[in-house]
């Protein structure tokens, strides 16, 4: 059995830290697809990301159609997929994990949600910040809470003293100790529902 996982950036692009996690998913023997919505380009400031996700939510369809595509393609090469987001990322696999819920046995978010009341939805394991600009601690429980009642699976982690990007070396705000234990509840999550 192979065991697949896509990997969808964040608003900064496909930079060297989703490269990096992507790699280390490669070197657990996980087959990996990581669209590159931006095609090349990669933000280092919280302007520049923001201009490259509003250019790319101009065209949200044609980015749904390339992460589509990117589904069917590591499907074609993996029994069993799973989608890992990053923020922006999560989004777009919340939305691939409601459309293509036959495919996905799986979702992994980082700081990110979408729409809980979706008809299907695989298990979701979400990572999230304490001190959180974007998604506060009640929004989080607030949708895990609802997710729950419309019969979804869902475990929702909060990490304490953590803020938005805690999860990414590149920035000031990463916090190794709480990315470590993301990761390693992370690696357990693709395990159980893609490998056994």
């Amino acid at each position: 059995m192979t065991a697949g996982v896509l990997v969808l950036h964040p608003w900064w692009g496909l930079n060297d830290d989703v490269r990096g996690y992507a790699e280390l998913l490669r070197g657990k023997g996980y087959k990996v697809g990581t669209p590159d919505l931006y095609h090349g380009r990669v933000a280092t400031t919280i302007d520049g990301a923001k201009a490259l996700m509003v250019e790319l939510g101009q065209n949200s369809k044609g980015a749904m159609t390339e992460i589509d595509e990117a589904l069917t393609k590591l499907s074609a090469q993996a029994d069993r997929v799973a989608v890992l987001g990053w923020s922006m990322g999560v989004g777009y696999g919340w939305q691939l994990a409601a459309d293509h819920a036959d495919l996905v046995r799986g979702l992994v978010a980082y700081y990110g949600f979408g729409e809980p009341d979706a008809v299907r939805l695989p298990p979701i394991l979400g990572h999230f910040a304490e001190h959180d600009e974007f998604d506060s601690v009640d929004d989080v429980r607030r949708t895990e809470r609802a997710l729950t009642e419309h019969g979804h699976v869902a475990e929702f982690h909060v990490y304490p003293g953590t803020k938005h990007w805690f999860d990414e070396p590149s920035r000031p705000e990463f916090d190794k100790a709480a990315s470590h234990i993301a990761w390693e509840r992370t690696l357990a999550f693709l395990d159980t529902h893609l490998r056994r």
